[in-house]
């Protein structure tokens, strides 16, 4: 059988690994090859390995273009799932993540849903043969098959923490990494978390006893929560770990704006959307949980939840923006999609010694990147047991935090 390469680039780790591991794990039941790890590794590493199809996960114009340029000119098909394809400004998308010029140099977009899909297509009628809605593998581990991964996770996070209630954070234009910075452009966003830390502080005086964790976007300054909430004993800011067992574990999610508010509702979990004002951003996250405009409506909804009253349904439709069901499989979807490529040069056209291992210098990043063999070996044991069968697979590193996947 030909074995075709797939190489499956990753940024932010807590929020991609684990879905570009479950597409790994199904493709190299299709026979792939695939080279996964960190992002500015592996597009040096790509270079050095047969012709393939590399995954594009989509970004700010610039880094788009020269990411996408880089591997084709490395002779691979470009394939893009955006994962910032589910919530966003229109105008602003099409101006800058998905622009026409770059849009033509991938060979298939993947869309999360039909919202996406049809704002692309509005503008780029001609451009329709590369569209596809495919949904995507971060939403997969929502279902409740894929649940059974996390767990073992879910009923450490409770041994540990108890009972919490967790309140996910986005303000990294204001809140960035290097501190605070206020501008012009993003006051609604400094005032929010102006709201949001007076919330949270109400909160801690109303539920003494209740354990709150803060949960900040990884773009964030997560040293700015700590000093504004050391005062308050039961409040704590961890950012560890893919993010769904923390909402699988949470006795209820609060949130403004997050995407992590749909994929606490897809679990099942109690989620309050606080939003102390109105803003111009898209609303669609806060759509799907019950709505809060202040800390004494928080507390209201938490004892709704608690005594287990039924509560108004909420108003966001979820097919409209995401591919999903509770038997959805985006993976297969996508690899049915890749396997429709025509790769024209010999799959052997590079030559690689087995087993050895390359030395890529990259820039100096603002965040660090670890990704081991134990923990791909783990979560693929993991897939074993959740679909009840034994698939041999090897994993070889290749380069730092970067490994070569096969069956």
């Amino acid at each position: 059988m030909k074995r075709n390469w797939l190489y499956l680039p990753i940024e932010v780790k807590v929020r991609e690994c684990d879905a570009k591991l479950l597409l790994a794990y199904h493709a190299i039941q299709q026979g792939y090859n695939v080279i996964i790890g960190d992002h500015p590794v592996l597009e040096q590493v790509c270079g050095k390995y047969p012709q393939g199809i590399f995954f594009s996960k989509g970004g700010p114009h610039g880094f788009r273009q020269r990411v996408i340029s880089s591997a084709l000119e490395k002779k691979h098909s470009v394939v893009e799932l955006d994962e910032e394809g589910l919530i966003f400004q229109k105008k602003l998308y099409l101006q800058d993540r998905m622009q026409k010029q770059t849009l033509h140099l991938v060979e298939q977009e993947y869309c999360w849903g039909p919202h996406q899909y049809n704002t692309i297509l509005s503008a780029y009628p001609d451009l329709k043969a590369k569209l596809h809605i495919t949904g995507n593998p971060r939403f997969d581990l929502l279902t409740p098959k894929y649940r059974k991964l996390y767990e073992a996770d879910r009923l450490k996070l409770k041994a540990k923490y108890g009972d919490f209630i967790l309140i996910n954070t986005r303000f990294s234009r204001y809140n960035t990494p290097k501190g605070l910075k206020e501008s012009i452009h993003y006051q609604h966003i400094q005032k929010l978390y102006e709201h949001f830390l007076k919330m949270i502080q109400h909160l801690a005086s109303l539920v003494p006893d209740k354990k709150i964790i803060i949960r900040p976007h990884p773009g964030e300054n997560f040293t700015s929560y700590r000093k504004a909430l050391q005062q308050y004993t039961n409040i704590l800011v961890v950012h560890e770990g893919n993010i769904i067992p923390w909402l699988y574990a949470a006795e209820a999610v609060i949130h403004h704006g997050c995407t992590s508010g749909m994929e606490a509702y897809l679990l099942g979990r109690p989620v309050i959307s606080y939003i102390p004002f109105e803003t111009m951003e898209p609303s669609l996250p806060n759509q799907f949980g019950q709505i809060a405009r202040n800390s004494d409506e928080i507390i209201r909804n938490l004892e709704k939840f608690i005594n287990k009253e039924t509560l108004p349904p909420v108003t966001g439709k979820m097919e409209d923006y995401v591919q999903w069901s509770p038997s959805h499989d985006s993976c297969q979807t996508i690899l049915s999609l890749c396997n429709q490529i025509s790769l024209s040069l010999p799959l052997d056209r590079f030559s690689k010694k087995e087993g050895s291992k390359m030395i890529v210098r990259t820039k100096k990043r603002k965040r660090n990147f670890s990704l081991t063999k134990d923990e791909i070996v783990s979560f693929f044991q993991k897939m074993n047991q959740v679909n009840e069968t034994e698939i041999l697979f090897e994993v070889k590193p290749v380069a730092n935090h970067v490994f070569h996947l096969s069956c």
